[in-house]
């Protein structure tokens, strides 16, 4: 991982400091920074090729200047600070990138990683269970598998270090510097091949300058949110930063038989990092992090809920016209019981002829949860998801540059991570057995390797070639399958209905090429063609066939964009626009096929399960734009996407197991808005030693399918407005705000489906929330 780092210098050696600083410049420069930095408070950088020709006090890295702090002797009345983050290098990538800083997360009241979707254009994410699995997808790339076990093809970063699991990345949205989304086939230059993009968050690091933050919030349905960051400067070369951040409240979901309600927050995260300057040129950042979460997961609404004529009520679900926020849960259990944590350690040394990082990670995490997964009171298909995880991962890299024109990162990633899991689908109503359950007991372990080498070339002044190259090698192991615990379906109690033993490896060389021109200083035009890679994966919920727990193969996908960013006027102007078309090759997908029963009866179990497309293609544009202080007091940022994703090949089984409904080719491809876009508007207001500010945002997202050959599986278009008014001295020593986000109270299906007994369950949009903010700062 790279991350700030601070050196200071006498006098004597500023000469040979500003060699350095120009070579640091072009190792993280490799082509300019774009005019996105301008987001997160960074003035931009000149071509990288013009670090040929530039003076070396107009590096690509910021620099800024401030007076000698602490103990530290220097014969100079000023050090020179060069800070060397990870977003400049994402900037300079020729790819669409976009970028919330941590200020616009707060402000758009942002609280987990699915909610930055709504403001990032072809970005998508839901909860697809009541469980918190969430499913991410960019410009309709993804993996739309509801189960623990998920690992998508989005890469997502908690500073640095890779998240294979949903499970790994929640609570840890805090104390944030940044999000940086980039687009299209990742890991030529640090972690895992992706196909679709990654998701950077990056937390603020540790300075030495004692500060921090004291924030509490109070909102609608008792929701109570306390933060807390405090940084503090250990010795002259030590600092720390610790945050915290506690979540609790009453749950906007209500039982329409027990009043009982469902949707509350428990949630307690907090975060450790220690930084070590350990000499001029060396640097080392320790991180410690612990989530715990006790809510209630929310209930969907089963609408179809009338299906079973037999009940003396008529209905064991809400019904087609039930109220957005009635559920019926009944005394089925729900409930959820996580706690995870984990540490990492990165090293940074320049030398001479380049920067040399490396990061170690580990992370575990352990979940229970009970999820009426049915929308339904009795159990038709209730889930248990009982799991345990482990993930450890190594990157290490060289930035350099060649005779100032070949700009080279060579590194390598190695990671390994296990699942051991438990998940159990109460079946007791839909086989007419009370504790008729089926449990798929299992242990996945994958194995992953990379060697990726990306280099920059300086053709001309204002044109950069830009050719890169990964090998990795996956290993996928499965052991275990579906027990009939009661022995409902074989009549024998705890025997297999499905099982597998089996593993998987696959290797592949992918690649990017590119041009990237300057037109004129702050414009840029570029051009590139690049192919993803996605091992291969199993499915792991209950399933009573074993066809649909084999494995499914690896997902490949070649990507051809153009693009222009463009800053003006001092960056109060910033535009990207991009057109892209994807190319899939068994682009892994999930699908509702149809199982055996019972034997000897003539009825089948409705089940979602992993398959793949043997071709597909996805085609589209995005444009974002922001206005600062054009005109004065007023910021403007919007964004526009638009996907055309759809099947090549026609699909009407899973190894054999027919799909509820055939996917015929050129249907649309699931997680793929057609249209979505979004808009925020801030303008400030001068009172004396006051500023007030208002904002006011909105989003929209087309209706999308969630699951091939399920009739049940779109979503509504979904829309939401939100307001907020701040008030806060100039200093900005201390700010009040009230905000109202989904002010039209829109309650629009988020993810639906077909249940076990065809019936469709669905989940909706939060209804309207209204809250309060203060933030004091020290």
């Amino acid at each position: 991982m790279t991350f700030p780092s601070r050196f200071s210098f006498s006098k004597a050696r500023q000469q040979a400091t500003r060699r350095k600083l120009a070579l640091t410049a072009l190792l993280l420069g490799t082509t300019s920074a774009l005019p996105a930095l301008a987001a997160v408070g960074a003035q931009p950088a000149p071509h990288a090729a013009s670090g040929v020709h530039a003076k070396p006090a107009k590096a690509a890295t910021p620099v800024a200047r401030r007076k000698a702090r602490g103990p530290h002797k220097s014969t100079s009345p000023e050090d020179i600070q060069v800070v060397t983050t990870r977003t400049a290098r994402y900037l300079s990538q020729p790819g669409t990138v976009n970028i919330m800083s941590g200020k616009e997360l707060r402000e758009l009241h942002v609280e987990s990683p699915k909610e930055i979707a709504a403001f990032t254009p072809g970005v998508t994410a839901v909860n697809a269970t009541s469980g918190s699995s969430p499913i991410f997808s960019i410009r309709g790339v993804g993996l739309d598998d509801y189960v623990g076990t998920n690992m998508g093809g989005i890469g997502i970063y908690l500073d640095g270090v890779f998240a294979p699991y949903p499970a790994l990345y929640n609570g840890q949205m805090l104390d944030i510097e940044n999000v940086v989304v980039e687009k299209g086939p990742q890991g030529f230059d640090m972690g895992r091949s992706t196909t679709g993009g990654s998701v950077n968050i990056t937390s603020v690091k540790p300075s030495d300058k004692f500060g921090g933050y004291a924030e509490w919030g109070y909102s609608s349905y008792n929701t109570n949110t306390g933060k807390f960051a405090i940084n503090v400067p250990i010795t002259s070369k030590i600092s720390n930063r610790t945050a915290f951040s506690y979540t609790k409240g009453d749950g906007w979901q209500h039982d329409i038989n027990t009043n009982r309600r469902y949707g509350a927050q428990d949630l307690l995260a907090i975060r450790n990092l220690t930084k070590f300057q350990i000499d001029d040129k060396s640097s080392a950042l320790l991180n410690i992090h612990y989530t715990r979460d006790r809510g209630t997961p929310m209930s969907p609404q089963d609408v179809d809920g009338d299906a079973w004529h037999d009940q003396p009520n008529g209905t064991v679900g809400v019904g087609p016209n039930a109220r957005f926020n009635q559920v019926n849960v009944g005394q089925n259990r729900v409930g959820r019981k996580e706690d995870g944590g984990g540490a990492s350690l990165s090293f940074e040394r320049v030398f001479n002829f380049g920067v040399f990082s490396s990061q170690t990670a580990i992370d575990m995490y352990r979940r229970s949860v009970y999820d009426n997964y049915d929308g339904e009171s009795i159990q038709i298909a209730d889930y248990h998801w009982n799991d345990t995880y482990l993930a450890q991962s190594h990157d290490m890299h060289l930035r350099t540059n060649i005779a100032k024109i070949f700009h080279l990162t060579v590194g390598i990633y190695e990671s390994y991570d296990k699942i051991d899991g438990a998940y159990t689908s109460y079946r007791g109503f839909l086989f007419d057995q009370p504790e008729a359950n089926l449990t798929n007991h299992f242990s996945q372990q994958n194995l992953s390797t990379g060697v990726y080498v990306n280099t920059v070339t300086n053709i001309t002044h204002n044109l950069d070639f830009i050719a890169s190259g990964r090998f990795s090698y996956d290993e996928r192991g499965f052991h275990g399958g579906t027990h009939d615990d009661n022995g409902v379906l074989t009549g024998t109690t705890g025997s297999n209905l499905s099982y597998l033993n089996t593993s998987h490896n696959y290797e592949r060389f992918t690649g990017r090429v590119g041009l990237r021109y300057q037109v004129v200083p702050g414009t840029y035009l570029y051009g590139t063609i690049s192919n993803g890679y996605k091992a291969g994966t199993y499915f792991a919920a209950p399933v009573s066939a074993p066809q649909a727990l084999d494995y499914v193969r690896p997902e490949n996908l070649i990507a051809y964009e153009v693009g222009v960013k463009s800053s003006l006027f001092k960056n109060k102007l910033t535009i990207e626009g991009s057109l892209f078309d994807y190319e899939y090759h068994n682009r892994q997908t999930l699908f509702v096929a149809e199982m055996p029963g019972r034997p000897g009866q003539d009825n089948t179990i409705t089940s979602l399960s992993l398959g793949s497309i043997s071709r597909a293609r996805t085609r589209g544009g995005e444009l974002s734009s922001a206005i600062h202080d054009l005109i004065p007091n007023l910021d403007l940022r919007g964004s526009f996407a638009y996907l055309d994703a759809r099947a090549i090949s026609a699909v009407n089984n899973i190894g054999g197991l027919p799909l509820l409904s055939n996917v015929d080719a050129h249907s649309a491809l699931p997680f793929a808005p057609r249209f979505s876009w979004s808009a925020v508007a801030r303008y400030g207001i001068d009172i004396n030693r006051y500023r007030l500010t208002l904002q006011a945002s909105y989003t929209w997202k087309d209706n999308m399918l969630v699951a091939l050959g399920d009739p049940n599986g779109q979503t509504n278009k979904i829309s939401s407005m939100g307001l907020r008014m701040e008030f806060a001295p100039k200093t900005s020593k201390w700010t009040a705000a009230v905000y109202v986000d989904n002010m039209l109270n829109n309650h629009g299906n988020t993810y639906s489906f077909t249940g076990s007994d065809n019936s469709r369950a669905q989940y909706l949009q939060t209804p309207r929330w209204i809250g309060v903010d203060l933030r004091y700062n020290f």
